[in-house]
């Protein structure tokens, strides 16, 4: 068996586990072709990975300021309201909002940032005049530990340049941590007078008239929402897959009662998982057509950014919800874009995790929170999309289990 030396190529599954205080958070995150000799490690992982085979892994945990840039009271800066000049993907005028991220690049006289910067910085605080905004690292104070799995080893057969990768970059930048609220815990400001509004205001009806007998995510992707949502779902229970399509999202083997509703009756009519189909429209009525405490686990797949009610379906959820049961809510980077509102669209992806937290948390009736992410997988060779991008398509997922 081959092992990790200075002259291999090596496929690392790499986990990254940290805390809020509101959530437990793991981000999963593919390393499809480390080079022993040239990339950069977090410290001291480079040597616990020497010597291990496919199959094999290690852990380090890492304090605040350790493998990434620390807190820095001179990155927490003051500027004038009218510093701001950020418009959204749709072309709406934004308006800073306390807790939320927004590129650097929309604020004016940050030093050492240009236009173009789409690092993340926090506003802090946001009133008529003024914004505190916070340009370290989402993760500068927080205490991170890092799993990597090997899943491949390979010998060289020549290094003749080629790309430098930082692992712990790759790993904790580009939206981890944005999910969490401000280290004061005061909750995110979501709110915006056209954050429910759509492209497309019609009757949902006649969007999901006729069937989409398609996959909306690739089978890898598929698969991972699969088994996060199988880490809560008990075998032998009662589970309600909310806004239901022909494909469920959970094990046909686990020997569960699986209920569908959803909005159109021959997607559900054509899904074999489940036992009983409810057609139902949640943006005319969130109420939910059933008994209070009859479901063990309500699972929410690639639809809630469809919502325009979200935190009244969210209570209904649970409402319906026995105590002990999970909440679990899972989406990608996909959707029909005239369908969603304008915030979904204007959050970062990572942003969407923690507003759909907020949700849970604004609910007040669900403990033992969390999420999880994964990406940079392998897109499968017979997807097709393979041609547009080898990029598999990421995961995110929230829950929480009712109280």
């Amino acid at each position: 068996m081959s092992t990790i030396n200075e002259g291999s190529y090596a496929s690392i599954q790499f986990s990254l586990a940290w805390r809020s205080a509101e959530a437990t958070h793991e981000e999963r995150f593919l390393a499809r072709k480390a080079n022993l000799w040239r990339d950069i490690f977090p410290p001291g992982f480079k040597d616990l990975l020497m010597g291990l085979g496919a199959g094999e892994g290690v852990r380090a945990s890492y304090a605040p300021g350790r493998g990434l840039p620390g807190r820095e009271a001179s990155r927490v800066v003051e500027l004038p309201r009218r510093a701001f000049r950020g418009r959204s993907p749709s072309g709406r005028d934004i308006t800073p909002r306390a807790g939320r991220f927004y590129p650097l690049g929309f604020f004016e006289g940050l030093p050492g940032v240009y236009p173009q910067d789409a690092r993340p910085g926090r506003v802090l605080r946001a009133d008529e005049s003024l914004l505190r905004v916070d340009m370290g690292h989402p993760f500068a104070w927080r205490t991170l530990d890092v799993t990597a799995q090997v899943l491949e080893v390979r010998d060289k057969t020549s290094d003749t340049g080629g790309r430098i990768s930082c692992w712990m970059e790759e790993l904790c930048d580009g939206g981890p941590g944005l999910q969490a609220r401000c280290e004061d815990g005061c909750p995110t400001d979501f709110a915006d007078a056209d954050a429910m509004t759509r492209l497309d205001p019609s009757d949902d009806a006649l969007f999901h008239e006729t069937p989409r007998l398609v996959n909306h995510v690739d089978s890898g992707a598929a698969q991972v929402l699969r088994e996060a949502a199988m880490r809560r779902v008990r075998p032998g229970t009662r589970v309600l897959d909310l806004m239901a399509g022909w494909r469920t999202h959970l094990d046909p083997c686990a020997g569960i009662h699986v209920t569908g509703l959803g909005m159109n009756a021959q997607e559900l009519a054509a899904n074999p998982l489940l036992a009983e189909r409810v057609v139902h429209d949640l943006n005319k009525s969130p109420l939910l057509p059933f008994p209070d405490a009859s479901f063990d686990a309500v699972v929410c797949t690639l639809s809630i950014e469809y919502l325009i009610r979200p935190l009244e379906v969210v209570a209904e959820c649970a409402r319906v919800l026995a105590p002990g049961g999970e909440l679990v809510i899972g989406f990608s980077d996909r959707w029909f874009p005239t369908k969603v509102p304008a915030l979904w669209m204007d959050l970062h992806p990572f942003e969407r995790l923690g507003w759909v937290l907020d949700l849970l948390l604004r609910d007040g009736r669900f403990e033992g929170l969390w999420t999880f992410s994964d990406r940079n997988r392998w897109r499968p060779a017979d997807d097709p999309h393979i041609r547009q991008t080898f990029t598999g398509d990421p995961v995110f997922v929230a829950g929480g289990r009712r109280a």
